[in-house]
């Protein structure tokens, strides 16, 4: 058979579009019913099958030939996949998995501190329960990768998947929690004490005056990790009205409202 992209007049680059194109007006110029040769018209037809099929068209442009039979033969043992491998010298045969992938889901506490943890694990070759290192300060959605821990050798991948937690969130190395204050210690100023995830103790001084939900910042008392600067914990401030409020305390705070 002649070449197709000879015979549909196209370059050898040409995209699917323009093959679809030129093989239209070839056609519409060679039909029979507008008096075209049928022979030309089934050779046109012919290049233009090749052309459009990007496994045909692939074999054509690193065998130079064209061969129907190669394709399309639904009970031919020979294939596309077994042509490739023909043409780059790849021996077809059962595939090892490279790699095992798991999806572990731990609480936003535990990706901070990081720790040791036993998790079963199961491959092709079999199943085990092998200890894993969590780093200390993984990101939710974060792949870590241990070399040859599997079960038959395999490298493990391990998706980690962090629970929401209800009084923190955490934004890359920092922390954001929200805390309820007296409404007098934020006129007045005072101490205040903040609790971390983990635990951790931490004071901060509250300046009088304070606004309601204002942030406060406690510098690098985030989450530490290798390789990282330790990040900020941010603090909002939310006013807690006594539950109980005098009288003359009332008319007080009043005039000097009305002063205003």
């Amino acid at each position: 058979m002649r070449d197709p992209y000879a015979i549909l007049g196209v370059h050898r680059n040409a995209d699917a579009a323009a093959i679809k194109r030129a093989y239209k007006q070839k056609a519409k110029e060679h039909h029979p019913d507008r008096g075209g040769d049928s022979n030309k018209f089934a050779e046109i037809s012919n290049a233009y099958d090749i052309l459009k099929d990007p496994q045909k068209k692939s074999y054509f442009d690193h065998t130079g030939s064209a061969e129907p039979q190669a394709f399309n033969q639904p009970h031919s043992p020979f294939g596309f996949e077994d042509i490739f491998s023909q043409i780059f010298g790849h021996q077809r045969g059962p595939q090892r998995p490279a790699e095992a992938r798991i999806s572990i889901v731990i609480d936003l506490a535990d990706s901070l501190r990081g720790g040791k943890r036993i998790i079963g694990v199961q491959t092709p070759v079999g199943s085990s329960n092998i200890e894993i290192d969590i780093p200390k300060g993984v990101a939710h959605g974060e792949n870590i990768r241990y070399p040859k821990v599997a079960p038959g050798g395999l490298d493990l991948i391990a998706s980690f998947r962090i629970r929401a937690h209800p009084n923190w969130k955490r934004n890359g190395t920092d922390m954001y929690t929200e805390i309820g204050v007296d409404f007098w210690k934020l006129i007045v100023g005072g101490k205040l004490s903040v609790t971390d995830i983990l635990g951790k103790h931490y004071d901060m001084t509250i300046p009088a005056r304070t606004n309601p939900g204002s942030v406060m910042r406690l510098g690098h008392c985030g989450v530490q990790r290798d390789g990282h600067n330790t990040g900020d914990i941010f603090v909002k401030l939310n006013a807690v009205l006594p539950k109980e409020i005098p009288d003359h305390l009332i008319q007080q705070i009043s005039t000097l409202a009305n002063k205003e």
